[in-house]
Order: structure tokens, then sequence, then C-alpha cells
């Protein structure tokens, strides 16, 4: 096993036993004359997952050190889909790259938060100034890199309860992946430990183990500072809320000199949460998971 980065160790592993997977060359129990062949392929299995477990657990990342002992049980208990879901897992990079759009003719730089009355944002703001560049798959750092003229511009941003917004998510993406395959492959598969009907308490429940974490997070469940913040730091210019998004969209518009018009309701909540709200259990586990999402926003 060649060391190197763990994501891309575990990546590329994670898509070799996704191969083996789809040819039904992972062990699997058998009887008669395919036992002894099962037998040699389970053993240089194992081999190859204790060489990957022991590169993890060499890792500077907790969380890799927690798939790696996890690895090691899966391996011991026989149980290779379990394996291949957490190396799959481990290979998952924190997604920060959501959209950012940036304006010359306003000198603005926002920051898509997801979950965040994101898609209303950036309709508002595309219709402000058509000519504005809309980024898509980049990290904040590498928008900064291409664009240096960005780094004097306003930044904005705007955040959400990270309760609410995890309901969202769980409502939303969850939800979805039990009907839709492409949804499915997106937000359950790639994940140890997330399944479909799943309950929102569930879903918290796994955000706050390892698997959940920051380290392997989708873009949907991602601390929102880590989405907003550069490589420096630095939080933006402004930081608005979606609990006050109206006031302040309209700071926003002022501040960059766009003409304020309201902002269109696209992706609303679902009718079906329209009355929800995450229970004490749920609030508590979501408390420590996004410790640093409440102060910042000022949930207290």
């Amino acid at each position: 096993m060649t060391r190197g980065d763990p994501y891309e160790v575990a990546r590329r592993s994670g898509r070799a036993l996704e191969a083996l997977a789809r040819c039904g060359l992972l062990p699997r129990a058998r009887g008669g004359r395919m036992r002894a062949r099962q037998g040699l392929r389970r053993r240089a299995l194992d081999r190859w997952c204790g060489r990957l477990a022991a590169m993890l657990a060499a890792s500077a990342t907790p969380e890799h050190r927690e798939v790696a002992k996890a690895l090691r049980a899966a391996v011991r208990e026989g149980d290779h889909g379990a394996a291949l879901a957490l190396v799959t897992t481990a290979g998952r990079r924190p997604d920060t790259r959501a959209e950012k759009i940036v304006s010359r003719r306003y000198r603005y730089l926002w920051i898509c938060n997801p979950k965040a009355a994101s898609r209303s944002l950036a309709a508002a703001l595309r219709a402000a100034d058509p000519s504005a560049a809309l980024i898509r798959r980049r990290t904040l750092d590498e928008v900064l890199e291409r664009r240096p003229e960005a780094r004097r511009y306003f930044r904005f941003a705007f955040l959400r309860n990270p309760a609410t917004r995890a309901l969202s998510a769980w409502a939303d993406k969850h939800t979805l992946a039990r009907t839709e395959r492409d949804a499915y492959r997106w937000f359950i598969r790639p994940w140890h430990g997330l399944r479909t009907g799943m309950s929102f308490e569930e879903f918290c429940r796994w955000l706050a183990t390892p698997f959940g974490a920051d380290a392997f997070a989708d873009r949907h469940w991602l601390s929102q500072h880590r989405q907003i913040r550069d490589a420096g730091g630095r939080l933006p210019d402004f930081l608005g809320s979606l609990e006050n998004i109206d006031a302040d969209w309209r700071t926003v518009c002022e501040r960059t000199g766009m003409p304020h018009r309201a902002l269109p309701r696209l992706n609303p909540r679902p009718p079906a949460l329209a009355d929800e709200a995450p229970d004490a259990a749920c609030e508590a586990l979501l408390r420590r998971r996004y410790a640093e999402d409440y102060r910042l926003g000022g949930y207290g």
C-alpha cells in the first residue's frame, strides 16, 4: 500500500472495491466448489484492507483513524460490504466547493452556504447583474487565486440555524434518495452508516459519529463556517441570516449599490415540515456537532 494523501489513497481504493462489487467479486458466503476460491479471495482482500487500515491509522486526520478501527473490525467479521462503505467514506473530502458569484460591476463576492436560501440569493444576484460570474465546483481559495481582484471586493454569506438546516438537509436530500437513484448515489451510498429510511433523530446521531463529521461531509451538512472561511480563517465582511433574510438582503443591496428587489422564494421548505422543529435530544446532538456555527451565528 503506497503511502500518501489518505484521502486520495482511500478514494482510489474505494473505486477498486466498487469495481469488484459490480463484478460480483467481493467475497460472500457460498458452498460447494466455490468455497476454496472464496477463501483465497477473502484472504487476499483482507490483507489489502489491513494495509489500507494501517495507512489510515497513521493519518493526521482523527476521523481517518476512527475509520481504520472500524475497517479492521469489518474485516474481522468478514463484512466486506461495510469495508467498502468505510473505504468510500475515507476518500470523501469535505465539500467546500459550493457556488460563488463574483460581480465586477458591484464589486462583491458571494459565498454560497447550501440550505440557507442559496437558490433564492443566486437568482436575485444574477438578475441584478447578468454579467456576474457564477463559479461552480471551486473552493473559496481557488476562486481568489483565479480572480485576485475579488480579494478587494465586499464578501458576504448567509447563515442558518444549524438545527433547522440539518432538518432541511434530511427532509430534502435524504428523503429524495428514497425514490431517485441519482440522489441515492450522491447523498447516501458514499457514507458508512447512512441509509434510506432513517428518522431525523437517527440522522442527527449519524452526524455525531466520525463518519458524519466535517472530515468527510457533503456540502449540505458540512459546518457552515468551513464553507465561508478562506484558508487564512477570514470570515466574510457581512454575515446575514436566513431568520432575518429580508432585512439582511436589504443591507447587502445597500452596501453593494445594487437596486433592491424582494428575494424570490425558491426551493421552499417542504409543506410536511412547515410546523416541525428538532426535539431536545436532536438539538443537543447538533449543538455539539455544530458548536462553532451556533456561536458564529449567535444561535443561543
